[in-house]
């Protein structure tokens, strides 16, 4: 299998122009009081630049203090989500961490509760989200908080995702811009932020386990995108991989979607795994920075001995370690008391909690112009409990508030004395129709219930709300809306309501904000970040393949045709179009010019037009500029967000807005090229107030463009055996409408492999023309067994231009049992627990319960009729293997493979594809029951019931675990060769074996 990553500086010069904007204007507050540098330890001295700083830290560090820094602790000074532990002879500071993406929660302190994030991003105003980033940074320090865990900025590719209203938008333009300007404003309080959930966490359903699977394209176009542009313009110091896997692999054990991070996206900070997303030990050198919560893999032990089998080596650990550190003390927290406390502002936070708000709530509907309220407004009906009690989203995005305000107090105090404001809760349709029914106005207030952890059943709003509007509509034609919903739901009553106002998860002041936006003390201007469907089945992930997925596995294959684009593309009319709300007054676009009407692939494109406010009322306007792309080399949307503003207009005002559109907006992802390409040819721009509505068009042309020059590395295959030598042939295609100059191939094997060139030269490829070059490889007889990979550097100039962009070949050099492959201490003896740990949490099978049921290390092990043999490792020592993808030499000619192995948190399921020596393969379930629940699943059996052995401290007392055991048929007449082990990160086998018996019962090969 070939995976691809580009480096250098090709791949990365569009997000060059906005990368020293960031700089300059988010920065990074760094010492705040100086430290004179301690004899012996140079590090101390302020004055010398954070990377001399790191070198000579991480000179003098052990490998313990190494390890230190990478897993977390559970022995932080204040309260905390996560910590690092300080290493005090070294004047290493701990390191403390909060959840953020709302507020800070540390899961014992009140904060200032935020709006939700998909509130911030319908503000389409980065101003706004950078006063939100620069609440959260200012509590997060007042708190003694060195990193915050956000923002969140996953694409909301499923309608019903539980964390929808923690995430900003569909749309990877919207979400990394307003991602980058959150970042800005916390990290101007000193304060880390971490960008999360990389990569490609768009479900709770099966989070911990699913497999995102998609085309490269589309990995790098819509979810790594919005990393890259808020890397782009915040620079954050952090970044949180998440708990899925990517094509397999899980995203915080992915060499390719970590390395693409630094080396595509320009990020250079550190990597931490979400709360636990950690499979091996190897992801150091994977590229993951910190285990979290605590470390399981990352220990000490583990370590010594991953460097002892060569599967990690120091130059890894060195490397993750002084990113870690580098930003350490660019951010001063070795220059300052970083657990140091004090007042939060709560005032001026609520203030700003209110004021972001009003300006992100979105008004839906407003016929008759039921909205806003005035004077004459003297008898009003509130409906709905959430009226009284604001809602949040779940999980460890909920905030602790300091205080939270309701809507209906805020109506009351607006309305006046002389009005009069009844309610009732509505969980009596008849009591609240009837108090409806009397009144000027009805206020219906209602919510969904978004929590991570779980996703919504469906968009409808739970709790028989929807009955509730229902049945107050009929009693009462002005009936208004308020909605308190983390993103889209359905609206069955639409047509029988005048109007619904969009609050979101209004936050500490929301409903201080939704009294002044009904009474029209400020003029809604919010626009939808996400499109709202008018149907449970108008969606672009309408199957069970595309959500939630077939056995684990879940199918983007929508491609790049996510929310808006899929709508546009297949001419859907939703409920509510993306950048949709409309306001108290109207807004007319006009006179729309292009600075230039043509230029190269390189170049910026300036749009600037009028927007004018034509009614009585003062009022924001959020304009969008659409560009359409060329589809001569992939085909694409019909058109893409490529640049927003916010304008503020007085009564009958106009103003002349200009926005530029990056040239990266005008790019697509060519994977052949490993780049961000803009074709030449014509682009389509479009003005105006959402995506549905935009009067204002013009043409753009790219005369010009320097890509794709493609490349690709064919015939070598995924398995190479030691002691032999493969041909490798790198095809060279310039797509440009320039010439490739200086044109040479570098290619970089694992340590002691030889890589001879033979024929081919490329030196210049012209335009429209094609060249190879062929190597060959051998792979050395005592290579290191496991996944290892060959990578191929393409070099030289277009246009003037240097560029350099690598392609990868993901390479497997089979282990040679799954003795040799062991990786985690399965069981161990009674008087010796410590070493154990088989479900991550430090548990492990009793050696001494094992042999009571005939389980003993080399002992032949029954599965029903079949049988297999019990690894001969010692109680203690490495017995299992983490089920994650690795290639194993399992030989013999059987008619059943037998497997014997166990899951832990929750089922194990996954695919082991058995290969055979005539070059044909086989995909055969795996099935596992947590060892934890005594039950088996599927066609397993129980093979050993007893007790488990706990960790030394802190265990949850006696309980059985059990051994399962499963037989597979396999095709006959075939002799296997090797067998790749399935991807699945709660799931640890013990061995797998040929058994020529045939097995009555056994599950027959589908």
């Amino acid at each position: 299998m070939t995976r691809s990553r580009a480096h250098g500086r090709r791949p990365r010069r569009l997000w060059a122009a906005i990368a020293g904007v960031a700089i300059a204007a988010g920065g990074l507050l760094v010492p705040v009081q100086s430290a004179s540098a301690d004899a012996g330890q140079p590090w101390m001295n302020t004055a010398q630049s954070p990377s001399s700083r790191a070198d000579e830290l991480l000179a003098a560090m052990t490998l313990a203090d190494k390890v230190n820094m990478l897993h977390g602790s559970a022995d932080a000074p204040v309260p905390a989500v996560g910590y690092i532990a300080p290493i005090p002879r070294l004047h290493v500071p701990g390191i403390t961490m909060t959840d953020g993406p709302a507020g800070v929660r540390d899961r014992v302190d009140k904060s200032t509760a935020l709006p939700s994030p998909s509130a911030l991003a319908a503000g389409f105003d980065t101003r706004l989200a950078e006063e939100y980033g620069s609440v959260l940074g200012g509590d997060a320090r007042a708190l003694g908080q060195d990193v915050v865990f956000g923002p969140g900025q996953n694409i909301q590719r499923v309608p019903v995702n539980g964390r929808n209203f923690e995430y900003f938008s569909e749309d990877p333009f919207l979400s990394g811009t307003m991602a980058g300007a959150d970042v800005r404003g916390i990290q101007r309080h000193g304060v880390i932020a971490t960008v999360k959930h990389y990569v490609a966490n768009n479900q709770e359903t099966n989070r911990k386990t699913v497999s995102a699977n998609m085309d490269d394209r589309t990995l790098h176009e819509i979810y790594e995108k919005n990393f890259g542009v808020a890397v782009a313009d915040g620079r954050p110091g952090a970044a949180m991989c998440s708990y899925n896997r990517v094509n397999d692999v899980y995203a915080c054990d992915d060499s390719e979607t970590l390395g693409s991070l630094r080396s595509q996206l320009g990020f250079t900070g550190f990597v931490v795994s979400d709360y636990p997303a950690t499979h091996a030990t190897t992801s150091i050198k994977d590229g993951l920075n910190v285990e979290l919560p605590t470390g399981v893999f990352n220990t000490l032990p583990n370590v010594r001995a991953a460097l002892d089998k060569g599967s990690i080596t120091m130059a890894d650990i060195d490397a993750r370690v002084r990113e870690t550190l580098k930003v350490l003390f660019e951010f001063g927290l070795f220059d300052r008391d970083t657990t140091a406390r004090g007042p939060i502002d709560q005032d001026a936070d609520n203030a700003a909690a209110q004021r972001i708000e009003a300006q992100s709530a979105v008004l839906l509907k407003n016929d008759g112009d039921v909205l806003p309220l005035g004077s004459s407004t003297h008898d009003i009906a509130v409906i709905g409990t959430p009226a009284k009690a604001s809602a949040q989203g779940g999980g460890s995005s909920k905030v602790n508030p300091l205080s939270m305000d309701n809507a209906y107090d805020a109506i009351v105090s607006r309305a006046g004395s002389s009005a009069t404001v009844s309610y009732a809760d509505g969980s009596d349709l008849g009591q609240a129709a009837a108090t409806a029914k009397t009144a000027q106005v009805a206020l219906v207030f209602v919510k969904d219930g978004e929590a991570e952890g779980t996703d919504r059943s469906n968009l409808s709003l739970p709790g028989g709300q929807d009955a509730l509007v229902d049945a107050v509509a009929k009693a009462n034609p002005h009936t208004v809306v308020v909605l308190q919903t983390g993103s889209a739901v359905l609206m069955p009553w639409l047509k029988q309501v005048e109007g619904v106002l969009q609050t979101w998860y209004p936050g500490a002041r929301g409903g201080a904000a939704t009294a002044q936006l009904l009474w029209g003390d400020v003029n809604p201007s919010g626009k939808l970040p996400q499109t709202w469907p008018a149907s449970n089945a108008q969606t672009p992930v309408g199957t069970p393949a595309q959500y939630p997925g077939i056995d684990g596995e879940t199918s983007y294959s929508e491609g790049v045709y996510v929310g808006y684009r899929w709508y546009d593309q297949h001419d859907e009319t939703p409920l509510f179009p993306f950048g949709h709300g409309l306001s108290y007054t109207r807004f007319r676009y006009s006179d729309l010019r292009l600075h230039h009407f043509s230029g190269d692939s390189r170049d910026p494109v300036t749009v600037s037009f009028k927007v004018t406010n034509t009614g009585d009322r003062a009022g924001a306007e959020a304009p969008q500029v659409y560009v359409g792309k060329p589809d001569t080399l992939a085909p694409t949307a019909p058109k893409e967000l490529g640049a927003f503003g916010k304008v503020e207009l007085a009564p009958h005002q106009t103003r002349t807005v200009t926005l530029t559109v990056n040239p990266r907006e005008l790019s697509y992802w060519d994977s052949g090229a490993q780049a961000f390409t803009v074709q030449d040819g014509s682009y389509p721009i479009a003005v105006g107030g959402s995506s549905a509505s935009l009067p204002l068009r013009a043409t753009y042309r790219v005369r010009k463009t320097d890509g794709p020059v493609r490349f690709e590395i064919a015939e070598l295959p995924g398995v190479v055996e030691p002691g032999t030598t493969y041909t490798a042939t790198v095809q060279v295609g310039n797509l440009s409408d320039v010439p490739l100059t200086s044109a040479a191939l570098k290619v970089s094997a694992p340590a002691g492999w030889r890589v001879v060139p033979q024929k081919g030269h490329l030196g210049t490829v012209q335009a429209g023309r094609s060249a190879s070059r062929t190597f060959r490889v051998t792979v050395p007889a005592g290579a290191v067994q496991g996944a290892t990979s060959l990578a191929v550097t393409l070099s030289g100039r277009v246009d003037g231009r240097r560029m350099s962009a690598t392609r990868t070949a993901r390479l497997n050099v089979p282990y040679a049992s799954m003795e040799a492959a062991a990786d985690t201490v399965g069981v161990t003896a009674n008087g010796d627990p410590g070493p154990g740990n088989f479900d991550g949490s430090g548990y492990s099978y009793s050696a001494q319960s094992l042999a009571a049921d005939g389980v003993t290390p080399g002992g032949t092990v029954k599965v029903g009729t079949a049988t297999t043999v019990f690894p001969a490792q010692a109680p203690g020592t490495p017995d299992a293997v983490s089920a994650s993808g690795q290639v194993v030499k399992v030989g013999g000619t059987g008619r059943a493979l037998v497997v014997l192995g166990a899951a832990h948190n929750g089922v194990g399921r996954g695919t082991l594809k058995a290969t055979f020596t005539d070059g044909t393969s086989a995909d055969v379930p795996i099935d596992f029951a947590d060892w934890y629940g005594n039950a088996p699943v599927a066609s397993s059996s129980i093979v050993s019931t007893g007790q488990w052995n706990q960790p030394l401290t802190g265990g949850k007392g006696p309980h059985d675990v059990s051994l399962y055991g499963e037989v597979r048929l396999l095709p006959a007449g075939k002799t296997l060769a090797y067998v790749t082990l399935p991807a699945v990160g709660n799931m640890s086998l013990f061995s797998v074996s040929v058994d020529d018996s045939a097995p009555p019962g056994a599950a027959a090969h589908p």
